[in-house]
């Protein structure tokens, strides 16, 4: 079976820009850490095709060993077929990490999984899942990867759920930025036109700090940047100094407001959930535009509500 282009595309985006958000939860979540702490494996993914099968592997050190390897990361993706092994400092290759192979016969299989559009297509994990089910290091990973639903429409915490709405927030600006730099790269027609065209530019967002009824601060700012140059783009967190495009949000609900849809990006900016800083409207208004869209093809569109 021969995938779509488009279909392909979105299988390296989850890879490029999905996967990596898991470091949030692994650093952020106390629970989802001490699930991790002692453990040592790989977790691989492919997806067969007749012209693009796509695959990547996710690394998974305890401290003591991430020290002694190459890239230095207790987690880490990294895009194509597991090797075998993973470099060490000393130059050798270490090959005893458990492997759990979650291994697809097509790249809509895969993608049917990751988007949850349906149950019929969500059981498309269920055969990976039997053949690694002895390994005990699937079912962590399989609650660890449960964590990404939190960026579906579907799911919308309330001011009563502040970690919820700081997890939710978090994940969401870190996948979305990293999305549209990998569809960037692997030349995605409506961001490559819309990048081609623009000089050296940094579009900012930075939610304020979640605070409890006291006014006392109980999770921090959340800071992340998308920028652009001749035709290259890069994603990350943190701040840069004077962006083309400032995005301000109060807190995580004013985000959210936008994110899930609460209210137009227009109504969103004269409700005050979000206050836009630099360049004229038009461009931030485009730029929420391009992340809608690609947002659009990594997850499913929110139902309608019943009458």
């Amino acid at each position: 079976m021969k995938a779509s282009a488009q279909d392909v595309l979105t299988a390296k985006i989850y890879f490029a820009a999905a996967f990596p958000a898991l470091r949030i939860p692994l650093e952020e979540d106390a629970a989802q850490a001490k699930k991790f702490e002692k453990v040592n494996a790989v977790v691989e993914f492919r997806a067969a095709d007749d012209a693009n099968p796509v695959a990547c592997y996710m690394v998974f050190l305890t401290e003591d060993m991430a020290k002694q390897a190459a890239h230095e990361k207790r987690f880490k993706v990294f895009q194509g077929e597991y090797p075998g092994y993973i470099e060490m400092k000393d130059g050798s290759k270490y090959d005893g990490l458990k492997v759990v192979k979650m291994y697809f016969k097509s790249i809509s299989s895969l993608l049917g999984v990751f988007k949850g559009s349906s149950p019929v297509e969500m059981l498309g994990i269920v055969s990976p899942l039997l053949k690694n089910i002895f390994n005990p290091v699937t079912l962590k990973f399989l609650f660890l990867m449960l964590t990404l639903t939190k960026t579906m429409p579907s799911f919308n915490p309330g001011t009563d759920q502040p970690w919820e709405q700081y997890l939710k927030v978090k994940l969401s600006l870190f996948l979305i930025t990293r999305a549209l730099s990998t569809a960037n790269r692997e030349g995605w027609p409506e961001i490559v036109d819309w990048v081609k065209k623009q000089p050296d530019r940094t579009y900012q967002f930075i939610v304020g700090p979640t605070l409890d009824a006291n006014g006392k601060e109980i999770y921090p700012e959340i800071k992340s940047y998308f920028r652009v140059k001749q035709g290259k783009t890069k994603a990350g967190n943190g701040e840069r100094k004077y962006p083309f495009v400032l995005f301000k949000f109060p807190n995580p609900d004013g985000c959210l407001a936008v994110l899930t849809g609460r209210y137009e990006f227009v109504e969103a900016v004269g409700k005050g959930a979000v206050t836009i800083y630099g360049a004229a409207d038009s461009y931030a208004v485009s730029f929420n535009d391009l992340m809608t869209k690609c947002q659009a093809m990594l997850v499913p569109p929110p139902k309608p509500e019943k009458k």
